[in-house]
């Protein structure tokens, strides 16, 4: 596809627009809202599960892609989205997100020895 035959940024705007979930029955189970008022735009991001709703920041968009990143109160848990429209009714999603664990100190006879 050539440059001029991209879709305009309100074309891709205006596909972004509405609720999105994941097409993957074994994917994350949130539902990300994209509303668009002239050139601003908002996202609101809801784990249906629990009706928890993700606290949303820094979004932007760079007339292709819709970044933002979301604070998961319950679990502390930061996750970065990019969405970029591919048609009416899909959209490709990347996410990256972090993640907890709980370590424990190995004992002085199992210790690393680089």
């Amino acid at each position: 596809m050539s440059e001029s035959d991209s879709p305009a940024p309100d074309d891709l705007r205006r596909m972004l627009a509405g609720s999105w979930h994941n097409a993957d029955e074994h994917g994350t189970d949130v539902v990300i809202a994209v509303t668009w008022e002239e050139v601003l735009v908002a996202v609101k991001v809801v784990d249906p599960s629990d009706n928890e709703e993700a606290e949303v920041y820094d979004v932007t968009w760079d007339g292709e892609v819709l970044a933002f990143a979301t604070h998961w109160v319950s679990n502390g848990r930061l996750v970065k989205y990019r969405m970029r429209a591919l048609s009416e009714n899909r959209v490709d999603l990347t996410y990256t997100y972090s993640h907890r664990e709980l370590w424990h100190r190995l004992p002085d006879s199992e210790k690393c020895r680089w």
